[in-house]
């Protein structure tokens, strides 16, 4: 194969530049740990490039920071202020850590949980981000708040 020159091009009418710059939905998956930093690494080039990002964080708690949440929120702070980089917007979409005490029942953080979704679904509908990064999205799937096919069909 030649250099830069792909194996398949996709017949959908778009040029290689155009389909560089759909927007994308990050989704990391897998045992153990890693995908949450593989995540905002990947934020915090696309917010270099000028991308709009969007982190959607499920299960997490809306009352904790994180450093991660901390830094690229300044970022986008700074691009509001001198126009560097790229914007960001940070949603939290759940309770907490399902072992630790939070308000509410099972059946209330599922709400909560597809109420995330739905928002991703807007943004997604709208493409409203360059970047949407939903982090800790694979635990409400697993435990049957949101519903796999319809994420795989979206």
């Amino acid at each position: 194969m030649p250099q830069g020159k792909p194996l398949t091009v996709p017949d959908d009418g778009l040029t290689t530049a155009q389909r560089r710059h759909l927007p994308l939905l990050m989704v990391h998956t897998g045992d153990g740990k890693g995908k949450s930093t593989a995540a905002f690494g990947l934020a915090l080039r696309a917010w270099n490039q000028g991308w709009d990002v969007g982190v959607f964080q499920f299960v997490k708690s809306a009352t904790w920071r994180i450093g991660e949440q901390t830094v690229l929120e300044r970022l986008g702070a700074l691009h509001e202020e001198t126009g560097e980089g790229g914007p960001v917007s940070w949603h939290k979409m759940g309770a907490g850590w399902s072992w630790r005490r939070k308000s509410g029942d099972e059946t209330d953080h599922a709400a909560d949980a597809a109420e995330g979704w739905a928002e991703v679904r807007r943004a997604l509908a709208e493409e409203r981000h360059d970047l949407y990064v939903l982090d800790e999205f694979t635990y409400p799937m697993e435990w049957g708040w949101v519903d796999v096919d319809e994420v795989v069909e979206t």
